[in-house]
């Protein structure tokens, strides 16, 4: 199917950073809202925010722009989940300790997608987020490759080689 990418999300936020964002401040893969109860108290707030991590909210990314704080969630396919996501993580900023000297800033969602439909575009306004398309070759490959796999050309020719596998008694 062409090129593999692992996390094309990654890449896609970690591009759209480096490209639209810097040098102003950021951070990927922010998480969001308060360490689990009573662990601060136990053992610090540095140590309790680690411990916490797997169990925090994880926004893709979080920037300050224009006297503004950021909220980024980058996505290829499921581009709704991540706008459904962002008022979400948007509720957790005031709870983040990492965000503490951002919290008096306004809060922008913005989601980063490679495309836009109009139902989309009605859908981020209605919930106050941003859109941005961003579209590098790679991800538009990346992305036709994708829908590529399910023609009936290309299922046609993935079972003619499981055929062929099977022929030759190859799992």
């Amino acid at each position: 199917m062409g090129e593999h990418i692992r996390n094309p999300e990654t890449r896609l936020v970690a591009e759209y950073l480096a490209q639209e964002i810097y040098p102003n401040w950021y951070r990927q893969r922010q998480p969001l809202g308060p360490a689990l109860p009573g662990l601060v108290e136990e053992m610090g707030e540095a140590r309790a925010l680690a411990v916490s991590r797997p169990w925090r909210m994880e926004v893709d990314a979080v920037a300050v722009e224009d006297g503004r704080l950021v909220l980024i969630e980058a996505k290829v396919f499921k581009i709704v989940d991540g706008m459904a996501k962002l008022p979400l993580y948007k509720s957790l900023v005031p709870a983040t300790p990492e965000l503490t000297e951002h919290r008096s800033l306004p809060i922008v969602m913005r989601l980063v997608a490679p495309w836009a439909s109009e139902s989309m575009e009605i859908m981020a306004r209605a919930a106050g987020v941003e859109v941005v398309v961003y579209s590098p070759a790679w991800i538009r490959d990346y992305v036709a490759q994708y829908h590529n796999y399910w023609t009936a050309e290309y299922r046609q020719a993935r079972e003619e080689k499981m055929r062929l596998r099977r022929a030759l008694g190859v799992e």
